[in-house]
């Protein structure tokens, strides 16, 4: 039983330390509108993202290299 009662504990410490990020993330949002990227969006059926623009998306947000990620 204390394995499970840990791992319960674990989860509910996990589930508040999203809840609190998520919280100040998207107050960050309200407040500075500015200073949050845009998430480019398309209505569903209406079309499609070019592949690479989603992965240079993807890197600018990650801050990632060239290099980095790319499939060999």
């Amino acid at each position: 039983m204390r394995l499970v009662r840990t791992a319960v504990g674990s989860y509910e410490r996990l589930r508040r330390k999203m809840i609190r990020e998520t919280e100040a993330s998207l107050l960050f949002g309200l407040l500075f509108p500015d200073r949050v990227p845009r998430i480019p969006t398309i209505e569903i059926g209406k079309g499609s993202f070019d592949p690479r623009m989603a992965e240079r998306y993807w890197r600018e947000r990650l801050g990632l290299e060239d290099s980095e990620g790319a499939e060999t």
